[in-house]
């Protein structure tokens, strides 16, 4: 009697035993199978590949032209290869057509005989041309667009910049605070960089300094954040001088 009420017993335990890995097996399978799911999710997420041609750089050029060999004027399309940056695509092509419907030939011009020619470029009378570069650091791509104007009186003369970071993950278009935020840093920290640099590139004419760095940091209006190819943080800035002023590519960090 004793044996039979201890063999049901075991019996009972067994079967205990086995329901409560059968229920904790399913459990497992099931948190075990979401956990996989949202471990694909999230890396298909990651591995968003936001590049209209998958061919291509996330950069390039087309439709490029040479207005001047001599005076090294071109003008090109840029291309950003987001499907994120299609408007700023066709807002810098169009930017860029209207500099060139308005190039201004001397041929078309009627120049005063008391106008010297100091710059012949052929037969370039005024223009405005934009000149870009790119980089790119790991998931980071970075455009820069800088103007120039062009007379033949005057050469050419430093007009202003935009600057672009993009994330190739997200496919956005950085902030100038996310910039910062990657190294670290305030805008005032990158002038005070800025203000040593251009301590150690004083020079002065007739006992004048040349550039005016107080000023040039002060009315700081006209400059570019990008990341270099060596994924350092820098900057395109406008440096005022009492000649000419001219542009400074500056690695901050």
């Amino acid at each position: 009697m004793e044996d039979s009420f201890k063999n049901k017993f075991g019996f009972i335990i067994f079967i205990l035993i086995v329901l409560a890995l059968g229920i904790g097996g399913y459990f497992y399978m099931q948190y075990t199978i979401e956990d996989m799911k949202d471990s694909k999710k999230a890396k298909e997420e990651e591995t968003v590949d936001y590049k209209i041609d998958k061919d291509k750089d996330y950069i390039y050029y087309e439709d490029e032209e040479t207005i001047s060999e001599e005076g090294e004027i071109y003008y090109k399309n840029v291309v950003i290869n987001l499907n994120t940056q299609e408007v700023l695509n066709e807002t810098l092509k169009k930017e860029n057509k209207i500099y060139k419907d308005n190039i201004r030939y001397r041929s078309n011009v009627e120049i005063p005989t008391s106008e010297i020619i100091n710059y012949d470029y052929d037969d370039l009378y005024s223009l405005t041309f934009r000149e870009y570069k790119n980089y790119e650091y790991e998931n980071y791509v970075s455009l820069i667009a800088n103007d120039y104007n062009f007379s033949c009186f005057d050469d050419i003369t430093f007009k202003d910049t935009k600057g672009y970071v993009f994330d190739t993950k997200t496919g956005k278009s950085l902030t100038e605070e996310e910039i910062l935020n990657i190294y670290k840093l305030s805008m005032e920290e990158v002038k005070e960089v800025m203000r040593t640099y251009l301590l150690n590139k004083q020079s002065k004419v007739d006992g004048i300094e040349v550039i005016k760095i107080e000023e040039t940091i002060n009315e700081l209006d006209n400059y570019s954040l990008y990341i270099n190819d060596y994924g350092h943080l820098c900057i395109t800035y406008l440096v005022k001088t009492t000649q000419v002023d001219y542009n400074e590519d500056m690695e901050v960090k």
